[in-house]
């Protein structure tokens, strides 16, 4: 074989990597009340949600935290289907938010305990900091509580935008008040449209 041949081939241990790399997927971009989203998935499982004020910068954000990674159309994946859904005024239920195949393995045990109680806060309503820190048996915890919800690789599907203030006011959302304010707003217009019905 030519030296050329050669120097063209991938040597067997790349290939295994490459071979097992598993593939990264974005859902096309969901508009929301604050702006748009993106459920992104690795190997079924979700990685993040990433949510911005505009489409093109949330392309730009997927670009540069996920470089290569497919597009995907939101029904096409259970992820994205629940995210499209809550686009729509769909009230999710604890169960929806329970069966979402999410990488919890990537977060700390401390995260884990914060997060899966966040996850667990019913649509329309709140919760506080200190209630948070209190169910997971640290009552003390209100702002390592905080420290965690702000790193929460998965907004809107864990609905870390229902957590407020003691007094109840609206603090402490990675993606600025106004989106915080807007995600809640529509929720309590979807229960009031449903209380309606009712």
């Amino acid at each position: 074989m030519s030296k050329r041949k050669q120097a063209g081939r991938m040597p067997p241990g790349d290939r295994e990597k490459t071979a097992t790399r598993p593939e990264i997927t974005a859902t096309r971009p969901v508009p929301l009340s604050c702006g748009w989203a993106s459920v992104v998935l690795s190997a079924g499982k979700v990685v993040s949600v990433e949510l911005e004020r505009t489409e093109e910068r949330l392309g730009r954000t997927i670009g540069k935290k996920f470089p290569g990674a497919g597009e995907v159309a939101a029904e096409k994946t259970g992820p994205g289907r629940i995210l499209r859904d809550y686009s729509e005024g769909r009230i999710l239920s604890e169960k929806d938010i329970a069966a979402l195949p999410v990488d919890w393995d990537r977060i700390s045990a401390f995260q884990l305990k914060v997060l899966r109680k966040t996850a667990a806060i019913p649509y329309g309503t709140t919760a506080t900091y200190g209630k948070i820190a209190a169910e997971i048996g640290n009552p003390a915890a209100a702002r390592a509580v905080g420290a965690a919800l702000a790193r929460n690789p998965w907004p809107v599907l864990v609905p870390c935008h229902r957590v407020v203030g003691k007094d109840g006011s609206l603090v402490g959302f990675g993606k600025g008040i106004a989106a915080k304010e807007a995600l809640l707003g529509f929720e309590e217009r979807n229960m009031r449209r449903r209380r309606v019905a009712q």
